[in-house]
């Protein structure tokens, strides 16, 4: 089964991102309801592995502007530490193979149809809000119409 744990994300301007920015590019846009932070891509392996405590701070998952990887991936930052990243590294004998970068991916650019793009997307540079801080073990499906996310054990 494949496998991530992340904090849903609900961003009531989503809509608003989307109609203003996709008019400058071609990409996938993730749905509204699969909105997330991923705190770590586990891939396939088995769920009982993974069902048990994390200490999880009562606190809320700030989100501070917009940004992209390159030209490929439009996203969201979080203002979060790596806590709950080196606590799932270190309860499950996962290793850290890349910094942890906490975002929310919003769309997977394919191409770039305007260069008023880079000008639209610094509107929303001072994007921010807070979401409660859940995490969840999720399981992800591969469909042709694209990925199907659900959420199978919520760590407390």
């Amino acid at each position: 089964m494949r496998l991530f744990i992340a904090t849903p994300v609900q961003l009531p301007i989503y809509g608003a991102v989307k109609n203003s920015l996709s008019k400058y590019v071609e990409g996938k846009w993730v749905e509204g309801w699969n909105l997330h932070l991923t705190h770590k891509f586990i891939g396939d392996d088995e769920p009982e592995k993974y069902k048990t405590k994390l200490k999880i701070k009562n606190e809320k998952l700030k989100v501070k502007g917009i940004g992209t990887f390159g030209d490929r991936v439009l996203y969201l930052k979080a203002d979060i530490d790596d806590d709950i990243n080196r606590q799932i590294n270190e309860k499950f004998g996962l290793t850290n193979d890349k910094p942890f970068k906490p975002h929310i991916t919003l769309c997977r650019i394919k191409n770039i149809k305007d260069k008023k793009f880079w000008d639209e997307l610094k509107k929303w540079e001072n994007i921010e809000f807070e979401v409660p801080l859940e995490v969840y073990l999720y399981k992800s499906t591969l469909t042709k119409k694209g990925p199907v996310y659900e959420k199978i054990y919520k760590y407390e």
